[in-house]
């Protein structure tokens, strides 16, 4: 997956049917913090992604 990963953000895994929250350093270096599977209902989905996205 971190082969798609261009920029911190929030990714949809289709493999894994998740959103995945990455972060990315000035180094490039590439960290998956967070994940979230697709079934959470939308409610979830909202406070998660505020949360990661602060």
């Amino acid at each position: 997956m971190d082969g798609w990963v261009n920029e911190t953000g929030i990714y949809e895994n289709l493999s894994k049917r998740r959103w995945e929250y990455w972060e990315v350093s000035q180094h490039g270096i590439k960290t998956m913090v967070s994940w979230l599977c697709w079934n959470a209902p939308n409610s979830v989905y909202e406070q998660w992604s505020k949360s990661v996205l602060h």
